[in-house]
């Protein structure tokens, strides 16, 4: 009694791990990328379709059975599967993490693909829809303008009759 009450908190705890760690899979997704798994044929043409399906970190990736007989994807180490998909059934599985994953059937091992998970696209920030504001003209100045100043007037000289004779030039 005393090894399965420290057996089951370890047991829950790996658990947690588990589903902290491994990409998340759920019944269905909007926006996923398409996997079809086709048994029609003969044992060796069985597969997915596509053979290779590259998503970015965060994009479902959906899987759904087309076939006759029982399937699954499970990635060959170990990060994720979905549960076996009978025929017309679906499975999601959303990747966290960026890398190439090789995966197969598990009751079928021939059965092969792989997953490529790029990193996230950044979306360049939107555009400002508001346009620049106009920029005005530099106030004008209150201090009016110096006066012209008007040149001068000549000097016109002594008037003529106002001359006076210079005795030393006998006049």
């Amino acid at each position: 009694m005393s090894r399965l009450r420290l057996i089951i908190p370890v047991l829950v705890l790996v658990l947690s791990i588990i589903g902290v760690a491994a990409p998340s899979i759920t019944s269905a997704a909007a926006g996923a990328a398409a996997v079809t798994i086709h048994d029609d044929g003969d044992a060796p043409t069985w597969g997915y379709t596509p053979t290779s399906t590259t998503v970015e970190v965060g994009q479902p990736v959906i899987w759904t059975n087309s076939g006759a007989f029982a399937h699954d994807a499970a990635s060959i180490d170990g990060s994720w599967k979905t549960p076996l998909l009978n025929t017309g059934e679906s499975a999601t599985v959303t990747f966290a993490t960026p890398g190439t994953f090789t995966y197969i059937c598990t009751p079928h091992p021939w059965m092969q693909a792989t997953i490529v998970v790029k990193p996230a696209s950044v979306a360049p920030a939107p555009a400002d829809p508001t346009p620049p504001a106009a920029v005005a003209p530099a106030p004008a100045d209150p201090t009016p303008p110096p006066a012209a100043i008007a040149p001068a007037p000549a000097d016109p000289g002594t008037p003529a009759d106002q001359q006076t004779e210079d005795p030393a030039d006998g006049g």
